[in-house]
Order: structure tokens, then C-alpha cells, then sequence
């Protein structure tokens, strides 16, 4: 998302805690999403994001061979990101967190071309 668009929506979400009969009804992180780095180089694909505010046991990470999943949550916080790849290697995921920036890396599998088959 751009910086404008992110600037608009900050002052939207500001007006809207203004008018809002229920003061701090509007959740913080609908404000601002945490910033999320996604690099595809040498089969490898690298996924950073920024989730402060959560510890390692906040979040759940999920892989299938096309599918990314990462969940947060805390008592204050809910985050969600998801993005579709192609042939990835789920046994081949590490990640790590540390001051709150969570590291994922995933293998891709080879891609493995058609084989031809004999009918009998």
C-alpha cells in the first residue's frame, strides 16, 4: 500500500475515533499492518514481517506445498496474512523470531517435468 493511501486511511480511522460515540472501538491494527518483505531468489523464498507487539508463541505459522499462512494474536492484537505460491517444500521451512520480526524460509520443490507413461 502506498504511503498516500496509508496517510488517508490513518485520517479516516482518526475522524472515525473522533465521531465515534464508543471511543476506542476502532482497532489499532486496522491503522497500520505490519510491514511484510517477501523475496523469491535460487528456489528460495524469504518472508519477513514485522509483528511487533507479538511474542513466538502469539503466532502460528502454516505451510502447504501453495499456501502461506501466519497468524498472530494477542490480548490487544489480531493479525492474519496469507499468500499463495507454487510448489513449495513444506518439510523444508525454518523460522525464526526475534524483537519481533518473524524470518520464514521455504524451499521450492523442483519442478518435475511430465512422464510418459506405456499403456498395456
Amino acid at each position: 500500500m502506498s504511503r498516500d493511501i496509508e496517510h488517508v486511511l490513518d485520517m479516516w480511522l482518526d475522524l472515525l475515533e473522533q465521531i465515534s460515540p464508543r471511543r476506542g472501538i476502532i482497532p489499532t491494527m486496522a491503522a497500520r499492518k505490519p510491514d511484510v518483505d517477501v523475496e523469491e531468489h535460487n528456489g528460495t523464498i524469504s518472508i519477513t514481517i514485522e509483528l511487533a507487539g507479538f511474542g513466538k508463541d502469539d503466532v502460528e505459522l502454516e505451510v502447504s506445498s501453495n499456501k502461506v499462512n501466519i497468524k498472530a494474536k494477542s490480548e490487544k492484537k489480531d493479525y492474519d496474512w496469507s499468500r499463495k505460491f507454487e510448489g513449495l517444500d513444506p518439510e523444508s521451512v525454518s523460522a525464526t523470531m526475534s524483537n519481533g520480526i518473524l524470518d520464514v524460509v521455504i524451499e521450492k520443490k523442483e519442478k518435475t517435468s511430465a512422464k510418459r507413461v506405456d499403456i498395456q
